[in-house]
């Protein structure tokens, strides 16, 4: 085979053309991690770890609630987000813990969300069965919203405010007058017990399965009266057919806005016992994570779209960083604990 030498000079110009190559696809190559990179695939320790996996929504109650509501509505928003298509998963049972459960049990990699509230902190105080501490097992990610809750009595009751019935009790002494609530250990069985507790009255609890059924029955006059979630409240009240005496949220809501908040009343001082819903994941998800989850779930409830839905259902927004919501729900757990031991409230 023949060969043809090089001249020197040419060679040289050759070699210097290779280098060239060879740099220019080297800078291509950084040029397209780099995309990379910027899109959200990180390396570790370097930011948010993006992923192609969808996210899992895991809520601790049954498709149609109220906790399912506010997690479709959210979880939509937050998906545009973040870029990723977020499922909403139903894992109903517990009071929740069968859902907080199924986080603890995954990888801490941000793929997987508890979407979280009062029962998280409660439950564990009324079931010793329940292994569960959010503030080491759990990393907040932000609070989305709170429910109000109301003392309501029929439309026929003498009483107007919580000042009047705590009135008509202290002097009466009538141990039978009863309020109902979805449950023993629920929110709503708490804030009765937090009225009993503060006011030194003896309402008697008249725990349902469930709350569907309580309203008529406040209506029909079957109970006294009863601890309801504002959003099932609205259509009684609207209708005029039951009223509400006292709100449980910090803050007077828009739809009732004559009704005091309980921290208004006498012995009742700046409390307030709200219903809340927040975003968790697993401590020990990537700070970065955690971070960028926070940034759009703020940016999702901040639309003015997802605050008309939540509020037509009679659903306050109220956003909360992670670590806001820490720092908010420290002194409500002390309240719950207080309540909890105050009226020997279990679950077992």
């Amino acid at each position: 085979m023949k060969t043809f030498p090089f001249p020197p000079a040419a060679a040289s110009s050759l070699t210097a053309a290779f280098s060239k190559h060879a740099q220019s696809s080297m800078k291509r190559r950084l040029l397209k991690l780099l995309a990379v990179l910027s899109a959200g695939a990180l390396l570790p320790g370097m930011g948010h770890a993006q992923s192609d996996k969808p996210i899992s929504l895991v809520v601790g109650y049954s498709a149609g609630g109220s906790a399912d509501f506010v997690a479709r509505v959210v979880g939509a928003e937050l998906g545009k987000r973040l870029g990723r298509t977020v499922i909403i998963e139903n894992v109903a049972g517990g009071s929740g813990m069968i859902a907080v459960q199924k986080v603890l049990n995954a990888p801490a990699d941000g793929n997987i969300i508890y979407m979280g509230g009062t029962d998280t902190v409660v439950v564990p105080m009324v079931n010793a069965r329940v292994k569960l501490d959010w503030e080491k097992d759990l990393e907040p990610v932000g609070r989305m919203t709170t429910v109000p809750m109301i003392l309501a009595v029929p439309a026929s009751s003498p009483y107007a405010t919580l000042s009047d019935l705590v009135s008509a009790l202290r002097k009466s002494g009538k141990e039978s007058f009863n309020y109902a609530t979805p449950g023993i250990a629920t929110m709503q069985h708490i804030y009765g017990s937090l009225i009993n507790k503060q006011a030194k009255v003896e309402m008697l609890h008249v725990p349902y399965r469930g709350g569907a059924q309580i309203a008529n029955d406040l209506v029909g006059g079957q109970v006294d009266s009863a601890v309801l979630v504002l959003s099932t409240a609205m259509p009684f009240l609207k209708e005029g057919k039951i009223k509400a005496l006292s709100v449980s949220d910090t803050a007077r809501v828009p739809q009732l806005p004559n009704v005091k908040r309980i921290g208004e009343e006498d012995g009742f001082n700046g409390m307030s016992l709200p219903l809340w819903q927040g975003l968790f994941v697993k401590s020990g998800t990537p700070a970065a994570t955690v971070a960028a989850y926070e940034k759009a779930l703020l940016g999702a409830i901040a639309q003015p779209e997802v605050r008309t839905k939540l509020a037509e259902a009679g659903i306050t927004v109220a956003p909360l960083n992670g670590r806001e919501l820490r720092a908010f729900v420290g002194p409500q757990a002390t309240l719950y604990r207080d309540i909890v031991k105050a009226n020997k409230i279990t679950m077992e």
